[in-house]
């Protein structure tokens, strides 16, 4: 199963009192992974759910591309910064495990930081509230730490292939998982997966 990360997760909300410039998962331009496979599947429009907003950078990208876009986090700190950057996008506090938000309210969730922090007892939990929320024709990317990173001995869980067929591929269909890198601060940049996943019909 997926790799501990060696240590406990920070108070987040304490965290985002920071300059998010500094941290090691903000990144100002879109996500590559995603930008590319938006590219390849002509994805254009819909109402996408940035998860685990934090600095909001990836919700502002896909605002300026003109889709619908809900930036949620659970730090009430992070959802006032980035409602600062841009006031029309939908920047609300959440906690994705309890959520507020509608069934089938959204056609695309992007999660490139929330789900690799969650400790296993709660993976099921996080599937099935992805499940809820992600339309019947949605399609769900999520990027997290791949096992493969063995630089780094703090950080997110890592996970194999098989984890996130083993996690997701009750409900879900595991369109494609493809090897990268997490982009942001660091240096070297962490190994990652990036995974497309759609709901069972």
């Amino acid at each position: 199963m997926a790799k501990d990360q060696g240590g406990r997760f920070p108070d987040w909300d304490n965290l985002y009192r920071q300059d998010v410039k500094t941290m090691p998962w903000y990144n100002e331009k879109l996500d590559a992974d995603l930008e590319n496979e938006m590219r390849q599947r002509k994805i254009k429009k819909g109402r996408f759910l940035d998860l685990g907003t934090g600095p909001g950078t990836q919700a502002i990208q896909l605002a300026k591309m003109g889709f619908d876009v809900t930036g949620t986090d659970l730090s009430e700190n992070a959802i006032q910064k980035a409602r600062k950057l841009d006031g029309k996008i939908n920047f609300m506090v959440d906690d994705i495990l309890d959520s507020r938000l509608e069934k089938n309210s959204f056609d695309y969730i992007l999660d490139r930081g929330c789900f690799h922090v969650l400790s296993n007892d709660k993976w099921n939990q996080y599937s099935e509230k992805i499940h809820d929320i992600l339309d019947e024709n949605g399609l769900f990317f999520l990027k997290c730490f791949s096992i493969k990173e063995v630089k780094l001995d703090y950080g997110p869980y890592r996970f194999s292939e098989q984890d996130i067929r083993n996690i997701f591929g009750k409900d879900f269909v595991i369109e494609s998982i493809i090897d990268t890198v997490y982009q942001g601060t660091l240096d070297p940049l962490p190994k990652a997966l990036f995974t497309v996943i759609s709901k069972k019909k």
